[in-house]
């Protein structure tokens, strides 16, 4: 109680105390409080030592994911918290970019070539990789580069409208959702032309469903 009011600390994570002594807590913590004294920030809703308090939970709720032995003084003790908490963080999320990427990729591995369509002025394509829907989205000013992590998910699918005589410039985007068009958007989310609707309709009808079914 006297270490919380002196650094002005209101709640301590006990649950980590599984793993170490409240002493060893308060000592690893006040080892700690010079690299957050030199962040050189305002600390408008918690005193410094309440941030690094912060910091090092969250880094033992990533080690902790991440079944790291929690035994282990090197695990439990790096010597600069803030360093190791970011570092851990680049190396998780590099992983979960990975893992998106190649969930992205396997959910086109067996749709790609049976939901293609194609007219003699317009075809629907799927995107090959998590790239495709940025530069799809860049192009043509609207928000379907961040439909990745859904794609991935398998909670929607996303297929691109192209001209035949164009087939690598995007032109129109389409969601699909349950089995259902959610979505045509061209350039700056506009509304698709009756051709290309009367063509996605038709893709929706005849080819969407087998395409499903067999992926």
């Amino acid at each position: 109680m006297q270490w919380q009011l002196k650094n002005h600390v209101h709640t301590i994570p006990t649950q980590w105390f599984a793993y170490m002594t409240a002493r060893k807590f308060m000592r690893y913590m006040d080892s700690q409080l010079p690299d957050y004294m030199q962040l050189k920030r305002a600390f408008l809703y918690r005193s410094p030592m309440e941030e690094a308090i912060s910091t090092y939970s969250d880094y033992l709720q990533m080690c902790q994911g991440q079944n790291y032995d929690m035994k282990s003084s090197q695990v439990l003790f790096p010597k600069h918290c803030n360093e190791a908490h970011d570092e851990l963080s680049r190396y998780i999320k590099k992983c979960r970019d990975e893992q998106t990427k190649r969930a992205f990729r396997e959910v086109y591995e067996n749709l790609a070539e049976k939901a293609n369509l194609t007219s003699k002025k317009l075809q629907i394509v799927c995107p090959k990789q998590t790239d495709d829907l940025i530069t799809e989205g860049q192009a043509l000013h609207h928000c379907v580069g961040t439909y990745i992590e859904r794609v991935a998910a398998k909670k929607c699918l996303i297929v691109f409208v192209r001209r035949v005589e164009e087939p690598e410039k995007p032109f129109v985007t389409v969601e699909v959702s349950n089995g259902k068009i959610v979505q045509i958007r061209g350039e700056r989310n506009s509304d698709p032309t009756k051709e290309v609707k009367k063509f996605v309709d038709l893709w929706s009808r005849k080819v969407l469903p087998m395409a499903l079914q067999t992926a």
